[in-house]
């Protein structure tokens, strides 16, 4: 189902983004310029696509944190005024008052300014690669918007508690009801704006039909036109290809998809974890989100974010005593079977990625010792941001950074919204899921085990067995990336108990020795079968007498 719609806004779009230095983005603002004088300079329509580089999801500049609605973490700020809160703890919330209905409003009339830009581009004058150049980027940022869509707004059939398959499909996903697809520009009063929704195969097809595309075009031009730091290349569309095909349960496919990236032989796993984060553009970066350190423009807060309040953050992400538990000792072993472990110095012999990841009390972040113990420094001098679970967010963050100095600062590290570590693990799994564990499906968990230090997975494993190993390691791979948000999802284990009784680490201290006490249960989330998907706003039922509501939300 495709909808045209036509917008007005091109010069607001040219005056609201402002420039990022050394890289892409690096394009003075325009003062306010006429629709005509637009689509008759390519040098503004250079500017208007930075514009849409813009309005890809960084997790560092949104004013929440996924992962602090995951079994992964929790928002320090008990009562806190953001998504998280009344996403995991409110249960009264619906389709007129939904934490995602804004981003719905605001992704269409981003994906309406793509359908006007590509309607026009064809008749810019200037130089024809560009021309492709821009009209490739244009639709991929399109299927990109339209991905995030299906994943917040898709529908989910799933009847009832572990409904899902093993592999976490469910009966009749494919048929369920996706999003509206909207391909061409419109003109407003001459067309019907009432279009219902395509399923969830159209959906996925249409993406997927759209990457391909950019794939062929963006790899027909010159490198010198894909290669800066940021800019959009063939084997971006083909690593998100990947991730829509998985997501989709498309198994054979998704494998398909993740090979052919490695197969390019241009990425590679950064060396270093640790740095792999605050390093940018390296070799493993597919695509990232590109910042600087100019707080009106590309600064973002995320150090100050992570901070606990007793070093003047905000704490907006704590990790919780179920990730950490899931941390790997040395060995390879989690601690509960591990004889490494010691549960007078648990935070010992762990996972190279914890003490990355993680900072917890004794260790030193930002050059102090954390006492995060009850009635510790950390916890009586934050106020209203503490840490609830004891733990900080290490990772990413630059600890020398001075987020208290001057306010024209602000945290410039990339969001790396797709790497090559996730390839790997995108293909392991969709691999698994299509024939079983053989050795590329070892050789690909395994290389990213390498980087951190960890041994190899043991052989013989069955497929069960090693689609557990693979949803460990994407847990404790990518923490902190979003990814968890949307793997317990198309996993179909949000819902259980395990994902949502969120505890924190229990420390005392008896005379100068730390005492580890049995975990404290801190929360006891809400998650329904009706939260495998959002509601589609009450407004756009309205608006469109054709728009059915998702399943569990009627």
């Amino acid at each position: 189902m495709k909808r045209n719609i036509a917008l007005g806004w091109i010069a607001g779009c040219l005056v609201c983004f402002a420039s990022c230095t050394k890289d892409i983005l690096n394009k003075s603002p325009q003062d306010s310029i006429n629709e005509l004088t637009v689509w008759n300079d390519m040098g503004l329509v250079g500017n208007y696509v930075n514009y849409f580089y813009s309005t890809l999801q960084s997790g560092y500049s949104r004013n929440f944190y996924l992962s602090a609605a995951t079994d992964d973490g929790m928002n320090g700020l008990a009562n806190d005024i953001f998504y998280i809160k009344p996403l995991t703890m409110d249960a009264s919330w619906n389709a007129t008052n939904a934490p995602f209905n804004g981003y719905y409003t605001s992704t269409y009339q981003v994906i309406r300014k793509a359908n006007d830009f590509l309607a026009h581009i064809d008749a810019v004058p200037g130089d024809s690669l560009l021309r492709k150049q821009y009209r490739a980027e244009l639709r991929f940022f399109r299927a990109y918007y339209y991905t995030e869509m299906l994943n917040y707004f898709g529908d989910d059939p799933i009847k009832a508690p572990g409904a899902a398959a093993p592999s976490g499909l469910v009966d009749g996903y494919e048929d369920a009801l996706g999003v509206v697809i909207v391909e061409k520009a419109q003109q407003y009063g001459k067309d019907s704006l009432n279009v219902p929704r395509s399923t969830r195969k159209q959906t996925v097809d249409y993406i997927i039909g759209e990457l391909d595309a950019v794939t062929t075009e963006l790899g027909a031009l010159p490198a010198s036109y894909t290669n800066p730091a940021g800019r959009l290349n063939k084997g971006v569309s083909m690593a998100l290809k990947s991730r829509v095909l998985l997501y989709a349960g498309r198994f054979q496919a998704a494998a398909a998809a993740a090979k052919a990236v490695m197969d390019l032989g241009k990425y590679s796993l950064y060396p270093d974890y640790k740095t792999l984060f605050t390093i940018k553009n390296n070799q493993e970066c597919i695509l990232s989100i590109q910042h600087n350190n100019v707080a009106k423009e590309r600064g973002h807060t995320y150090d100050k974010d992570m901070a606990v309040g007793s070093l003047s953050g905000t704490s907006r992400s704590n990790p919780t005593q179920n990730l950490v538990d899931d941390y790997e000792m040395t060995d390879g072993k989690l601690p509960t079977a591990s004889p490494l472990y010691n549960a007078a110095a648990p935070y010992a012999n762990r996972d190279a990625r914890f003490y990355a990841s993680v900072a917890y009390d004794g260790s030193i972040y930002r050059g102090l010792e954390l006492r995060t113990y009850a009635n510790g420094y950390d916890q009586t001098n934050a106020g209203l941001y503490k840490t609830q679970t004891t733990y900080l967010v290490r990772k990413a963050c630059n600890e020398t950074f001075n987020f208290l100095g001057d306010a024209t600062y602000g945290s410039d590290q990339n969001w790396q919204y797709l790497r090559y570590a996730e390839i790997l693990l995108n293909y392991a799994e969709a691999q698994n899921e299509t024939i079983g564990p053989d050795g590329t499906v070892y050789n690909a968990v395994n290389a990213i085990r390498k980087r951190a230090g960890q041994p190899d997975l043991p052989g013989g494993l069955s497929q069960a067995d090693m689609r557990q190993c693979i949803r460990h390691e994407r847990r404790i791979e990518f923490a902190f990336e979003d990814q968890r948000f949307w793997d317990i999802r198309r996993w179909h284990i949000a819902d259980q108990v395990a994902s949502k009784n969120i505890y924190g680490a229990n420390i005392t201290l008896s005379g100068t020795t730390k005492v580890y006490g049995t975990p404290k249960l801190l929360e006891s989330r809400f998650f329904e079968l009706k939260n495998y998907s959002f509601p589609i706003p009450y407004s756009e039922l309205l608006a469109n007498s054709n728009m059915i509501q998702n399943t569990y939300w009627k």
